[in-house]
């Protein structure tokens, strides 16, 4: 390493000014050009908004840690959602609406699940922005849960470079 840095020392030193600009402006535009020769833009940042008329508070789960696996009961099914098993979560009570900007870490996955903090049937929305990008709008009156069958929920999932299909 260096060798590679006395090198490019002895080179500026040997090249003129408006060399030294253009040398410079190349290893800046070379760090950005991924992308624009790549053409896969690797997100910065996930936008939630959520909402309801039915309760003023819902309960949000969100993880940036976890693993997709196939679903047992439909194992060859290619339209079988994935279940999804959270390594690391964190999970609070929000008041309604609420807006949030996350920002991605070195894994590029997010989770997030809503439901009302009541066990009681209401409509609840989620939009989901990607960088600025809609990936997710959805708005629907879960039911609450019974004693035999869990209530539904709000589900999003996002995996950088995999198809994820919410529940």
């Amino acid at each position: 390493m260096k060798f590679l840095w006395e090198s490019f020392q002895l080179m500026l030193h040997n090249v003129n000014r408006s060399g030294k600009v253009l040398i410079l402006g190349l290893i800046v535009l070379s760090t950005g050009a991924c992308e624009f020769l790549t053409g896969v833009h690797i997100p910065d940042h996930v936008n939630v908004q959520l909402g309801s008329s039915d309760v003023s508070e819902v309960t949000v789960v969100q993880s940036y840690h976890f693993i997709m696996i196939s679903n047992p009961e439909c194992p060859d099914d290619p339209n079988c959602p994935s279940v999804v098993y959270l390594v690391s979560s964190d999970t609070s009570t929000v008041s309604l609406p609420f807006e949030r900007t996350y920002q991605f870490t070195e894994r590029h996955q997010f989770f997030l699940e809503t439901y009302p903090v009541e066990n009681r049937e209401a409509t609840l929305t989620m939009r989901v922005m990607i960088d600025d990008e809609e990936w997710y709008n959805d708005f629907r009156k879960l039911r609450a849960g019974t004693e035999d069958d869990d209530r539904e929920t709000l589900q999003f999932v996002y995996s950088f470079g995999e198809q994820t299909m919410p529940n």
